[in-house]
């Protein structure tokens, strides 16, 4: 475990806040597409599940000042948890402890993955997307990103301008419901890449459920839920 000041908040789209906790010369090794658990030492407002939550890592490995989180919040609903860590002054200190989890890129440096990111799923993949431009990795990554609306899709200005630039890597995106068309129109050979899904429990079974219909076996499918937190 480890201590570490908040040193920014920001919102990232609608109903979307970022997290950063500066590391202040301190190490904190981690596999793009890890999580973590934040811990506040006392609840500004109660919350029935305590005072931590875990969080998936949304910085690249390779920004090794600093730790980012990113995470839904409504202000009419949210957390007591999340409505402390966005309240506190700026430079209080917070618990860290991990990297934990397998949520992560293949070691093939040439195999080429579809991620599917639902919401606020994005998280993982952002990390895995600036990482894989940072060390130039090969094996093409596309991402498939269903948001609400265009408001509410976090990051989408800079995964856009990766897009444009990187060719290893393309967006695509859905304002509304995942469909199976849509994600059969987006990958040209389903069944020679791996599939990385992570967002609301409901979208990860539909996705499930679609790339079961494409018989894509279950050893090429990893996922990962986000629920209320």
């Amino acid at each position: 475990m480890m201590k570490l000041p908040i040193g920014e908040r920001q919102t990232v789209a609608e109903g979307t806040e970022r997290v950063v906790f500066g590391l202040s010369g301190k190490k904190f090794p981690f596999i793009a597409g890890q999580h973590l658990q934040v811990a506040v030492s006392k609840l500004l407002y109660p919350d029935p599940r305590g005072r931590s939550r875990v969080f998936s890592i949304a910085s690249s490995p390779g920004e090794t000042d600093k730790i980012a989180i990113t995470f839904r919040f409504d202000s009419q609903k949210g957390s007591g948890f999340k409505r402390t860590l966005l309240e506190l002054p700026l430079g209080s200190l917070v618990e860290i402890e991990g990297p934990f989890g397998y949520f992560t890129l293949p070691d093939d440096l040439n195999q080429s993955v579809v991620f599917i990111a639902g919401g606020i799923g994005i998280t993982p993949f952002l990390s895995m997307i600036r990482f894989a431009e940072e060390t130039r990795r090969p094996g093409a990554i596309t991402l498939l990103y269903a948001n609400r609306a265009e408001a509410s899709a976090a990051f989408l200005a800079e995964l856009r301008e990766r897009d444009a630039r990187n060719t290893n890597f393309s967006l695509k995106n859905k304002f509304g419901p995942l469909g199976a068309d849509f994600v059969r129109q987006s990958v040209a050979n389903p069944d020679q890449v791996l599939w990385y899904v992570a967002g609301p429990g409901a979208m990860v079974s539909l996705a499930r459920q679609i790339l079961f219909d494409l018989h894509i076996p279950p050893a090429h499918l990893f996922t990962e839920e986000f629920e209320g937190y």
